[in-house]
């Protein structure tokens, strides 16, 4: 309600309230002057009318206050409108069940280092050059001398590719070995089935030597051969890239030129190692440093012919192993089973 109509209300009020008491006034006067029944009568019904229009103009007056008091406070809004919402169910999310991951079967664990058998006392591993990158790929063969004989093969007026001289030979195992001129000659001595071949060499450094319980690589100067050891066949070679006890030769050349390599190593546990490197990645001085860090604990090494004489042949159960030579050599290493009092040659290299 506005301000003026409730002014407006008031004043009626006010009005009717003055005209009852001037109308009381005139009642009494009646009564005082007539002193009759009837306008006591009336005098006292126009007093009661004033009371009731007092009290009635003092209602308005409460009244026209509250609501006055009401209006002053606004009613607070609510900030959102009010409206039913329906709070969703939580809906099960379909989780698949849990599957049992199955564990894996233990499988025969292979040899220490990558090694792995192809028979017993021969064992086979690819090496790096760059063991982080895989470059530089290195073939290794590891013999027990124990469960095999050795033998230097020498046909100057036959020379073949190393994987024919495997095929012809039926060895389990065929190497390259020491230089040879261009007539096919070995360069340095050599002794093969009881008879000595090529000519002294100033260069030769070392031998492998075949003796009568196994083999060994050992320096041909300035070291004394281990007590009883009985030759019965040799190859001179040079340079010796290590020698006895593991040291770096000092005097192997420090020649720039990288080339496939071929050696021959015994390590500290009597094994002998051929390793022929696939592809030009060494100078000698640089195989010398990497045989001398590698894991192979070897004990002493021996460089053989290398560049494209290079090559190596091993049996395995699932076809020879390798990498053949890109010339024909006439001088190479065999490897046959053991047959006690029979000699490979006798038997042409049985296969294992």
């Amino acid at each position: 309600m506005s301000t003026s109509n409730k002014v407006w209300l008031a004043g009626r009020a006010m009005k009717s309230a003055d005209v009852n008491a001037r109308t009381l006034h005139l009642a009494t006067s009646i009564f005082d002057a007539d002193a009759g029944f009837e306008h006591r009568t009336d005098a006292k019904r126009a007093k009661a009318n004033i009371k009731l229009s007092v009290l009635g103009a003092l209602a308005v007056i409460i009244f026209l206050s509250a609501c006055e008091s009401r209006s002053s406070a606004p009613l607070a809004t609510p900030t959102a409108p009010l409206s039913l919402t329906r709070t969703p169910l939580s809906t099960a999310t379909s989780t698949p069940p849990a599957t049992e991951t199955p564990t894996p079967l233990s499988t025969v664990a292979p040899l220490a280092a990558g090694w792995r058998e192809v028979r017993s006392g021969v064992a086979i591993r690819e090496m790096y050059k760059d063991q982080k990158s895989q470059q530089g790929t290195i073939l290794v063969v590891r013999i027990d001398p124990n469960q095999v004989d050795f033998h230097v093969r020498y046909q100057p007026d036959n020379p073949q590719h190393v994987f024919d001289w495997y095929n012809d030979s039926r060895s389990l195992i065929v190497m390259n070995s020491s230089f040879f001129d261009r007539f096919n000659n070995a360069v340095g001595q050599l002794t093969s089935d009881s008879m000595n071949s090529g000519s002294i060499h100033d260069r030769m450094e070392g031998a492998f030597y075949l003796t009568a319980v196994g083999a060994a690589v050992w320096p041909l100067r300035g070291w004394q051969k281990p007590a009883g050891m009985q030759i019965v066949e040799s190859i001179e070679s040079f340079p010796m890239y290590l020698m006895p006890g593991g040291l770096l030769n000092p005097n192997v050349s420090d020649d720039s030129t990288a080339a496939r390599r071929t050696a021959v190593a015994v390590d500290r546990s009597g094994n002998v190692l051929f390793i022929v490197t696939a592809g030009s990645a060494f100078t000698l001085k640089g195989m010398g440093i990497w045989l001398a860090n590698s894991d192979l604990n070897l004990d002493t090494a021996l460089n053989f012919d290398g560049g494209s004489s290079s090559g190596v042949a091993v049996w395995t159960p699932t076809g020879v192993w390798g990498l053949d030579s890109n010339n024909q050599v006439p001088a190479v290493i065999t490897v046959d089973p053991k047959v006690l009092g029979i000699t490979g040659n006798e038997i042409g290299g049985e296969a294992p």
